[in-house]
């Protein structure tokens, strides 16, 4: 059971926003009644808070303030901003939480709607993970262990054509099958594979592994797949052979795997990235900028990157529909790939307003889980099954017959 902090000033929102969560099933909840008794009870250490809800507008210390300090404590738990403030401000507040690397879930406009709220908490947790599972504390060598063990496997998250429905690729995201801990999501582990350099031997793993599934299921079609490669790989000079023949190995062309990076990684050595991603495509290899528009770097020095596709971050596709600012960076960053001659994917697509806005601003393929959440190789086989009889149909009735229930 998650261990909850919620921070406000307003004793009535405290108690409405307790109230929800306990429908919710969550019990073990603690108040705070502004930042600085937030950080009295955090300091105090006799409880270790998986989720805190923090307003904005607080006496003595404020929720920005309390943001600063979350990040100077490296608080690893999750973060929900809730306040009255107009959309800018809680914009802005969400990218400060973001520069400190803080796990944060959202922002919801007060009065919080139970319904949006439930939303956000489950909108960044895969299938099969916990709500708000306590960060326990995994070293380097139990991860290189589960590596060599295998417990490490792919998840796929399928890529669908805008236009016509037609699945397209699939996209391989890591998933840690811990004896005791069960489904462990990226944020519990990637982090930690960065930084005791396993990151690279991961990533081959989850390539091969990945390449093997992917033979198996083309006995349903003929997928294309994307992996993506950390800014540590990006340094790694031997990559290029052994991602080659790893794909020797399993039969897999070059020409059907996209590799994905972010903007930051291609920035945190632009030298070897730019050695490694040329070497790629002469390989035959798609590349794809993925996360575009929030890693702040150089359009020039971007543009010099022989990228074949632009992924938009999920952050300007969520909520597009209703948000002008999302809406008008989305589409300025669709009419950008276009005019590049860049494949362009929507990430994140999570409602049919969303995917409606796809079609109209002429978005080549997305992903979200509208479509599908990131699955096993067994679920997504069943998935793919599913899809079998919707080929011929408009890209909406596609969606919503091959959505598994």
């Amino acid at each position: 059971m998650p261990q909850i902090l919620v921070v406000d000033d307003e004793a009535i929102s405290r108690q409405f926003l307790t109230a929800v969560l306990r429908q919710m099933g969550m019990n073990k909840i603690s108040e705070a009644v502004d930042g600085l008794d937030a950080l009295m009870q955090l300091d105090a250490g006799d409880r270790a808070f998986d989720l805190i809800f923090c307003d904005l507008d607080m006496p003595r210390m404020d929720g920005v303030e309390f943001v600063r300090h979350l990040g100077e404590r490296a608080y690893q738990g999750k973060l929900l901003i809730t306040s009255g403030f107009d959309e800018r401000v809680l914009d802005s507040v969400a990218d400060l939480a973001r520069m400190y690397a803080l796990r944060l879930c959202g922002v919801l406009p007060k009065p919080v709607d139970p319904e949006q709220l439930l939303a956000m908490l489950a909108a960044p947790i895969a299938a099969g993970e916990a709500l708000c599972l306590p960060m326990e504390r995994i070293n380097s060598e139990e991860l290189r262990l589960g590596i060599d063990r295998g417990e490490v496997v792919p998840f796929f998250q399928p890529q669908v054509d805008v236009a016509c429905g037609r699945v397209l690729s699939v996209e391989v995201l890591a998933r840690w099958l811990h004896p005791q801990l069960g489904l462990l999501g990226p944020l519990q582990f990637i982090e930690l594979a960065e930084q005791s350099g396993l990151i690279t031997q991961m990533t081959k793993r989850l390539f091969a592994d990945a390449s093997q599934a992917l033979k198996r299921l083309d006995a349903w079609k003929r997928l294309d797949m994307s992996v993506n490669l950390s800014m540590q790989s990006l340094k790694d000079s031997s990559l290029v052979a052994s991602l080659v023949s790893i794909a020797r190995e399993t039969g897999l062309e070059m020409s059907r795997v996209t590799f994905e990076v972010t903007e930051s990684g291609v920035m945190a050595d632009p030298a070897s990235a730019l050695e490694i991603m040329t070497r790629l495509r002469l390989k035959g290899a798609g590349l794809a900028i993925d996360d575009f528009g929030t890693g702040f770097a150089s359009m020039d020095r971007l543009a010099r990157i022989p990228f074949t596709e632009l992924k938009i971050d999920k952050g300007f596709v969520i909520d597009a529909a209703g948000n002008a600012t999302n809406r008008s960076i989305f589409l300025g960053s669709v009419e950008l790939g276009h005019r590049l001659g860049l494949k362009v994917v929507a990430e994140g697509v999570a409602s049919e307003a969303e995917w409606a806005l796809c079609r109209e601003f002429g978005v080549s393929a997305a992903q979200g889980s509208l479509i599908s959440p990131p699955v096993d190789e067994a679920s997504f086989a069943e998935w793919l099954a599913s899809c079998a009889g919707g080929g011929g149909q408009s890209a909406r009735d596609w969606i919503f017959i091959a959505t598994p229930t």
